[in-house]
């Protein structure tokens, strides 16, 4: 019996830590920016659903599509192709 011995299992990988830790915090500022995404979303849907529908004409979009500018922006293709009534059918 040896005192001081220490079991190989129980040694820390030491070059483990610190991707653990670059990985946590990725997997953090991924979430907190997702959160910051959906609070700038509502944010937005509600500023416009608030402008009167000529205010909105003026920039370009219907009331039926403030779901999906306010979601997907300019990167909606089906927008693009054609002014449809967003699909979902939320109102303001």
């Amino acid at each position: 019996m040896t005192i001081g011995h220490t079991e190989p299992n129980l040694i820390v990988n030491r070059s483990v830590s610190p991707r653990l830790v670059t990985a946590a915090t990725g997997l953090c500022l991924s979430v907190l920016r997702a959160i910051a995404r959906v609070i700038r979303i509502r944010r937005d849907r509600a500023r416009l659903c608030e402008l009167p529908d000529y205010l909105l004409r003026d920039i370009g979009i219907n009331r039926s599509e403030i779901q999906s500018i306010t979601w997907f922006g300019d990167r909606d293709a089906s927008r693009r192709r054609s002014k449809n009534v967003d699909r979902r059918g939320k109102r303001c």
